[in-house]
């Protein structure tokens, strides 16, 4: 079972590569932000070719030939339900698209992520994200309740995972009738003591919300749950999705 389908026109591009041809070689780099085994429909004009398909049948690991002509059948036999395209489909299709040369950025978009269960060492991940960070121009934290129980723990992976160098430093809490759940003016405080060379900035939220993230001029991350539960003994699991800007 292929992973996804890609549209004709995206076909013709990746054997254009594949072959060495002239191809488009910024459709190609995003193409493979995304490209997984996918289904080749053996009436695709290139298969008319009966040197190609020998050379492609079996060889190729992201090629699964089908018999199937109907897209809306190919994409339902994936096992993500989508198509990936480079343009606009005139009739609109009854399946999941994402285009990969929008204009607009698809909300669907490849990303990496990792989870962790309870009470394990979550120090991997922890290493990781203080690399994601370590580049960073600004860094915005973004938890509905850092400032709560937690917030010794929170300070402490701050210190831990944000780079030591000057930079803007947001962190955005919550502010309800309520909850307050920002950091106040003491707080704000510790963290400056950190690092004298952050600029620390703070914000809150109108509402409360569950997922947090941590924002840099490079990339976001979602977190599952807050800072705190990247200690081995948390009680709670922790999951941590990356997305490129």
């Amino acid at each position: 079972m292929a992973d996804l389908v890609l549209h004709d026109s995206l076909v013709d591009e990746y054997l254009k590569f594949k072959d060495n041809s002239s191809f488009n070689k910024s459709k190609i780099q995003k193409l493979f932000k995304y490209i997984l085994p996918f289904s080749l429909k053996d009436n695709h004009p290139l298969m008319q070719d009966p040197a190609i398909k020998m050379q492609l049948e079996g060889s190729d690991p992201l090629i699964e030939i089908s018999n199937e002509l109907d897209e809306a059948i190919l994409v339902q036999r994936s096992r993500l339900k989508l198509m990936l395209i480079d343009r606009a489909i005139t009739s609109i299709p009854t399946f999941t698209t994402v285009n990969i040369m929008g204009i607009i950025p698809e909300k669907l978009q490849p990303k990496y992520g990792a989870t962790y269960p309870n009470a394990t060492d979550k120090g991997k991940a922890k290493a990781h994200i203080k690399a994601l960070l370590s580049d960073a121009n600004w860094v915005k934290i973004t938890d509905g309740y850092i400032a709560n129980q937690d917030w010794n723990q929170n300070k402490t992976l701050i210190n831990e995972i944000v780079p030591h160098k000057a930079m803007d430093l947001t962190i955005v809490g919550s502010n309800s009738s309520t909850a307050s759940f920002s950091i106040n003016a003491s707080q704000r405080q510790e963290i400056e003591n950190l690092c004298t060379n952050w600029v620390v900035k703070s914000n809150s939220l109108s509402t409360q919300t569950h997922d947090r993230y941590i924002e840099t001029d490079k990339l976001k991350i979602l977190l599952s749950s807050g800072l705190c539960h990247l200690y081995e003994l948390s009680p709670k699991d922790f999951t941590y999705i990356i997305e490129l800007r």
